[in-house]
């Protein structure tokens, strides 16, 4: 039996061990395509006992002497193409922030716009006042960015 210790936290997983993964788990559903994966794990490499092994060479087995699992390219490109769309997709929660971030940039510009404009008619004040009055109103709104 193997002596050596399996180690979860510093494994490495790609996107591609992923998508291998994930396919071979909807594989998995069918039936008949689960008994073929379990028929197809019977080799001439299952029963390789490495006791009396060197470390190196064990582990150049493992890496080289697997047989190449029965996985369709199609539906590994299939769920290659899901991580990706799931990757570029924004979170919800942050388009939900800036659209109420816009939001409340716009009623802001509009409250100014609707005093600089009541400032402006005003007959009142001089224009200089007004000038002053309509740019403190203003100030802090960006008209490019609501």
């Amino acid at each position: 039996m193997d002596s050596r210790k399996y180690d979860s936290e510093n494994e490495d997983y790609d996107s591609d061990d992923y998508a291998e993964t994930l396919a071979l788990g909807t594989m998995m559903l069918r039936q008949s395509k689960a008994k073929a994966l379990v028929d197809a794990s019977y080799n001439r490499f299952a029963w390789n006992d490495p006791q009396d092994l060197p470390d190196w060479f064990v582990d150049d087995e493992n890496k080289h002497y697997r047989p190449q699992l029965p996985i369709p390219p199609e539906l590994l490109a299939k769920m290659k193409a899901k991580f990706l769309s799931l990757s570029t997709k924004p979170i919800a929660k942050v388009a939900e922030a800036r659209a109420r971030k816009n939001k409340r940039a716009r009623t802001k510009l509009a409250a100014a716009k609707k005093k600089a404009e009541a400032v402006a008619n005003s007959s009142e004040m001089s224009e200089a006042m007004k000038l002053k009055a309509i740019s403190k109103a203003m100030r802090g709104q960006d008209a490019k960015n609501p």
